[in-house]
């Protein structure tokens, strides 16, 4: 009699089974997704009408290369507020805050870049699947270039947003 690797596998979780005094085989509920409600569109654009922390809330990893800090963010949830005219200018401007609100304060590198996706699924634990990210913006600048904008003199607006940044790259 030839046992495969599939009835060997059965036999042992059948005797795993009966050593833990269970014979229930039916599976286990799958783990509820959990997801993010999707934010309505921001009627009268501005940055200080956007609640950039509760965005990037559990959608952003920043890691520390040591040669640049590397941003990732999922924008899924608040695509329907870049799916409009401006929409290079709005990805400049969450760049910035998402850059201003999360660089780490033990970085060295003075080189920043952004990547910002839409991850269009999750699995069955709510990660996101890798091969369905949808690439949106990756946007590169100098850290110091970036504070100079944050400066209260310095503020950019518009398109002087998109200056700030020595990469852009829209998808």
């Amino acid at each position: 009699m030839k046992i495969t690797y599939g009835t060997l596998a059965l036999v042992m979780m059948a005797h795993w089974a009966w050593a833990q005094g269970t014979t229930d085989f039916t599976p286990a509920a799958a783990a509820p997704v959990t997801t993010t409600p999707v934010a309505p569109p921001i009627e009268h654009w501005s940055l200080a009408a956007v609640p950039w922390s509760d965005w990037f809330k559990n959608n952003a990893m920043v890691t520390d290369k040591t040669e640049y800090v590397h941003f990732f963010w999922n924008a899924q949830d608040f695509k329907a507020n870049f799916e409009v005219k401006d929409k290079k200018t709005r990805l400049a401007q969450a760049a910035l805050e998402l850059v201003s609100k999360l660089y780490p304060a033990d970085a060295k590198a003075d080189l920043v870049k952004v990547d910002i996706v839409y991850v269009l699924e999750r699995d069955s634990y709510g990660q996101p699947k890798w091969d369905s990210l949808q690439q949106v913006a990756h946007l590169e600048c100098s850290k110091s270039k970036l504070l100079k904008a944050l400066k209260p003199k310095g503020k950019a607006s518009g398109a002087a947003f998109l200056k700030i940044f020595d990469k852009f790259e829209l998808f």
